[in-house]
């Protein structure tokens, strides 16, 4: 299945922000989750009022992916910014989040299917142009 293309956001609007991971684990392998329409990205979701970037895509990896992580560098941020299907302008902020976990616990049914993998596999296996673009970016910058 081929999903649709994501619509990147160019102009001013409203932006509903939200905040993710490219979580690693002790093997260098990286965490990729299925969405329950077959797509495959990394774990984000909403910041809520009054939490942090980081805070919230510590929360959305543990909510996901049952997977506790930690941030060794919290300034270094990537930002990716699209519609979504609903039509919502995103831009999400990204940190690289570290794990000793080698296997997700998938917690929510939007999210049933998840796995470590090696960053070459995960950037096949991506869904959208823009996560296999902030993959690069990530392992270009040394992780």
């Amino acid at each position: 299945m081929t999903p649709a293309p994501r619509q990147w956001k160019t102009g001013p609007a409203d932006v509903v922000e939200g905040a993710g991971g490219v979580v690693v684990n002790s093997e260098g392998k990286i965490l990729l989750i299925r969405n329950h329409n077959g797509t495959w990205v990394f774990p984000k979701g909403h910041v809520d009022p009054g939490e942090t970037p980081l805070g919230a895509a510590l929360r959305e990896v543990a909510e996901e992916a049952g997977v506790e992580c930690d941030c060794p560098d919290p300034e270094k941020r990537f930002v990716t910014n699209y519609i979504n299907v609903r039509g919502e302008s995103r831009r999400i902020t990204w940190f690289v989040l570290r794990t000793e976990a080698v296997e997700p616990r998938m917690l929510e049914p939007q999210h049933p299917e998840g796995e470590f993998v090696a960053p070459s596999d995960a950037l096949g296996r991506l869904s959208f142009p823009e996560d296999r673009e902030l993959l690069e970016r990530v392992m270009g910058s040394g992780r």
